[in-house]
């Protein structure tokens, strides 16, 4: 059989490389004398942004049907499943005769609602894929009945949803085919992909089982792993081959393994791959001698999903952190040369001021002493999660809506967003009717919050923390201006923060420090804009201490005196150093751009002569 497996659009301001779960599919159905094609739309407005338009799925149905497949395989996220149903809707319209079946973590969700309310979707692949798909595709073109097959869902001859049951886990997922990369352009995808680290399976399951979390569900909270030899036969493959060097092995909890994860770093090592790689953790999995062993194999980065600074939050989601870890964590990524990116969570309903307050301010002493990148999320009502479940009702706001994807959707989207609150949930917000903030509100927060952590971290780190202002009461500073801005202008960093804004919320007392922070902010920014590749000075009262302290909240970022630093891009490889007076002046003479608060005037650069330019 011609088998179309796509991938309809999926994000709006991030590309993140090749859809390794169709690649993996399209190996295990060629072993078996199947012929598959990868239609990528995700991947094609990066080349051509005109399939970002409202008649996406009527043109991608046309260039599916022109490969004329005997059946159609659609992936998708619960972000852009409203797009793959309309997508199922054109191509069943064009071509009644082809199969069309949904896979992909969202429908292992909502099987049964999704026959029940979609007639162009013929079946539905819950769980793994690389068993029961092959046998789908076997019973489909040579007409034999899909009872029996576990895993797939589908409708009786009365039109009624079935369910085969569950296809049990695979036991040893090295038996997992290696994905096809020969059936798309890999050196396209490599060079179109913004996030520089590139996807490598490395197993699924977490043993833990938070409210908000759909893992736990769709993989049945069994933690399973790669072998570390075919995790890095993948690596070394991609590396050798395409000159990939910087890799992300996909788990959702790789160092609760600890002996694995040590594995593959020895793996790593004795091949002599000179790469870097990361992945995920708990902050209560990863000890410091695991980052000992991995930062000395080219691990540079861990990604940690805090999701509160309030012990009593997390109690109610169920992850139990104990948040006092997080410093020793880190410390032990720090001193191992391994960037953490941390990610918080607003919005569960129980939340109290102090709980909100809290979050911000944790997030923010992350960034600052020294992590790669911190977030603050929205919660989402998962379909099918504890959360979702336990909910009164679910509310719609489409002038707040949590997701990127409303770039993409238009009046006949969200109509259907509208009839099937269950499928589409993550397009809701949970009941606020009795919590602290309304879900306006909260939307807001987090989006002029989340662009501080990447425009202003070291201006608001001061407020929050050294200061001691209240999160709730610097956001009410900026209201205005953020509820004015659109999604486009939030993905794009629009919040702007002057010295002025600064001096009336914190007062003339610390105008100096106020905007030293500001400037060190803004030469940051500006070395690390996209295409600029050079040098940029800094000077004024920023403090860069040499250890981290044991509560970040008290890491002090403004010190008496003046200080300077050189920030460097260097084919997007960022570092900062400091300097004394004399280099200071010498780099100075050389014309290069520079920062600095004296009389709060704009930022400029130097002629070559010493002279002020402004810029």
């Amino acid at each position: 059989m011609k088998v179309c497996l796509v991938r309809p659009l999926l994000s709006s301001n991030v590309f993140n490389g090749y859809p390794l779960n169709l690649l993996i599919l399209a190996s295990a159905i060629r072993d078996v004398g199947h012929y598959p094609v990868i239609c990528d739309y995700d991947y094609l407005k990066e080349i051509d942004p005109s399939w970002i338009a409202e008649d996406f799925a009527a043109r991608a149905a046309e260039d599916i049907l022109s490969h004329n497949p005997d059946l159609v395989g659609i992936t998708s996220m619960c972000s852009n499943y409203v797009l793959a149903v309309d997508l199922a809707n054109e191509i069943k319209r064009r071509a009644p005769h082809v199969h069309i079946t949904f896979g992909g973590p969202h429908v292992s969700l909502c099987p049964v609602e999704t026959l029940e309310s979609f007639p162009s979707v013929d079946t539905c692949v819950v769980g793994e894929g690389e068993i029961t798909f092959p046998e789908l595709l076997s019973a489909v073109e040579y007409g034999h009945s899909l009872e029996g097959i576990l895993g797939v869902h589908y409708r009786d001859e009365a039109g009624a949803p079935v369910s085969n049951g569950p296809r049990p886990l695979m036991k040893d997922i090295t038996l997992s085919p290696r994905p096809a990369y020969d059936l798309v352009d890999m050196r396209s995808y490599i060079d179109n992909a913004e996030d520089i680290y590139m996807q490598v399976y490395a197993g699924s399951g977490c043993p833990f089982d938070c409210s908000f979390c759909s893992t736990s569900i769709v993989w049945e909270r069994k933690y399973r792993v790669m072998g570390a030899e075919r995790v890095v036969d993948e690596i070394e493959y991609l590396h050798k081959t395409y000159g990939v060097t910087h890799f992300n092995l996909l788990h959702d909890n790789l160092s609760s393994n600890k002996p694995y994860i040590h594995g593959i770093a020895d793996q790593i090592v004795s091949r002599g791959l000179n790469i870097n790689w990361g992945f995920s953790s708990r902050i209560d999995t990863l000890d410091e001698k695991t980052a000992q062993i991995v930062g000395a194999a080219g691990c540079n980065y861990i990604f940690f999903g805090v999701e509160s600074a309030s012990e009593h939050i997390q109690k109610t989601m169920g992850k139990r952190l104990k948040v006092s870890m997080i410093h020793q964590t880190l410390r032990h990524c720090l001193e191992n040369g391994i960037l953490p990116t941390t990610s918080f969570i607003l919005g569960f309903p129980e939340e109290e001021k102090p709980d909100i307050e809290a979050t911000i301010k944790l997030a923010f002493a992350c960034k600052v002493v020294g992590a790669w990148r911190s977030f603050i999320n929205l919660l989402s009502p998962y379909t099918g999660t504890r959360l979702m479940r336990n909910s009164e009702k679910l509310v719609l706001d489409w002038d707040n809506v949590n997701t990127s994807m409303v770039y993409f959707l238009y009046d006949k989207h969200k109509r259907e967003v509208e009839k099937n609150p269950f499928i589409y949930a993550n397009f809701y917000f949970l009941d606020y009717s009795k919590s602290y903030l309304k879900e306006g509100d909260y939307s807001n927060i987090v989006d002029f919050y989340t662009m501080c952590l990447f425009k202003y971290p070291y201006t608001m780190h001061y407020l929050l923390n050294e200061l001691e202002l209240a999160p709730l009461d610097v956001y009410a500073f900026f209201k205005d201006q953020v509820t004015t801005l659109t999604p486009a202008q939030r993905d794009s960093l629009d919040v702007k923060i002057t010295e002025e804004d600064l001096i009336a919320i914190a007062g003339e007392q610390h105008a100096y420090d106020l905007v030293s922070c500001l400037r060190y902010d803004q030469s940051i920014v500006f070395v690390s804009k996209a295409g600029f590749e050079g040098r940029v000075l800094f000077k004024g009262s920023i403090y860069l201490p040499d250890e981290v302290p044991h509560n970040f909240l008290e890491q002090v970022v403004v010190m008496p005196g003046e200080r300077y630093f050189l920030h460097e891009n260097k084919k997007g490889h960022l570092a900062t150093y400091e300097l004394n007076e004399e280099q200071y002046r010498n780099f100075e003479r050389e014309g290069l751009p520079v920062y600095f608060p004296e009389h709060w005037e704009p930022v400029h650069t130097t002629n070559g002569d010493g002279s002020i330019k402004h810029a």
